[in-house]
């Protein structure tokens, strides 16, 4: 494909169709939400849980990469706008030292900044993916991981991950109708032209 030609409306149908708005990345994130959960459960609320709360956020990308692939999803698209959003993405390994400094002096405090710092990378995706569903995530997910991992931080190593979850999966579902009607309406622009 020749992006250098697109216009930037071009552009962004192109990777809206390409990578479905990026949903696998919510499937990827949902199933690590899940699984902190259940081990929150089985584990008790410990550092060693923050500890795997931390290592398990590696896990997301290569499967959201997984998932793209069996869903027949182009999550790593060339286009330029695919690649900005791939830089946005990257965003979050500078939370790391963050999360370690917060994983060493107060490792209760771990599923709010993860959530937290989490939810504030995914707002340029608004503009990029023309979605309403980012802007909602983002703010739910803002609000939610500090209700439940500070107001109510005794329970937040199972309230975050599990309501996380659930957003994620709804999410999910937004994005798909969303794609579903973009596609729709780009079709029925073009049978027009």
């Amino acid at each position: 494909m020749n992006y250098k030609n697109m216009t930037l409306d071009e552009l962004k149908a192109d990777l809206i169709v390409e990578a479905k708005k990026g949903y696998p990345f919510f499937l990827s994130g949902a199933l690590y939400w899940l699984v902190m959960g259940i081990l929150g459960l089985i584990m008790g609320v410990d550092q060693q849980l923050a500890l795997v709360f931390l290592l398990g956020t590696g896990s997301i990308f290569p499967l959201a990469i997984l998932i793209g692939n069996m869903l027949k999803v182009n999550i790593l698209s060339k286009n330029p706008l695919g690649v900005l959003g791939g830089i946005i993405g990257g965003i979050q390994c500078f939370y790391l030292p963050v999360w370690i400094v917060i994983y060493m002096e107060h490792y209760e405090l771990i599923p709010m900044v993860i959530g937290v710092l989490g939810a504030s990378h995914f707002l340029p995706y608004l503009w990029i993916y023309q979605s309403k569903i980012y802007l909602f995530l983002t703010i739910i997910m803002a609000g939610i991981s500090f209700v439940f991992g500070y107001i109510f931080i005794d329970q937040a190593f199972l309230l975050v991950p599990f309501s996380l979850a659930l957003l994620y999966l709804i999410t999910v579902i937004g994005l798909k109708f969303e794609t579903k009607a973009f596609v729709s309406l780009h079709d029925n622009k073009d049978s027009v032209m």
